[in-house]
């Protein structure tokens, strides 16, 4: 099996994801590395550069799953044609979520 080297995310593409209690912003800044930060709800203002690892399933389908430096692991199944999220999350303090949310275009920078 082949492996992937180039990310199907770009540099500089940034995606909200609303979900029922909190809304996290993914800022991609290279084929490696990301910015999570939560913008709203629960735990706003978390925030956490990390190594990701992105893999283009199909067109417009992509799993994006990372570890971050607390602990927890994440993994999100992204429907980029229907904008729909559907996630993973494994808390540092145990535990197990699944969330699924919209993906959204975050408001213009100020």
């Amino acid at each position: 099996m082949a492996s992937q080297t180039a990310s199907p995310l770009r540099a500089g593409q940034v995606l909200e994801i609303s979900f029922p209690t909190f809304t996290p912003r993914i800022t991609i800044h290279s084929d490696r590395e990301l910015t999570v930060a939560i913008v709203a709800g629960d735990n706003s203002g978390f925030s956490d550069t990390v190594e990701y690892e992105a893999v283009a399933v199909r067109d417009g389908l992509v799993v994006l799953s990372w570890q971050e430096h607390i602990g927890s692991t994440v993994l999100h199944v992204l429907d980029l044609i229907s904008c729909e999220a559907y996630t993973a999350v494994a808390p540092a303090k145990g535990g197990f979520m699944r969330l699924t949310g919209r993906i959204l275009l975050p408001p213009p920078s100020a």
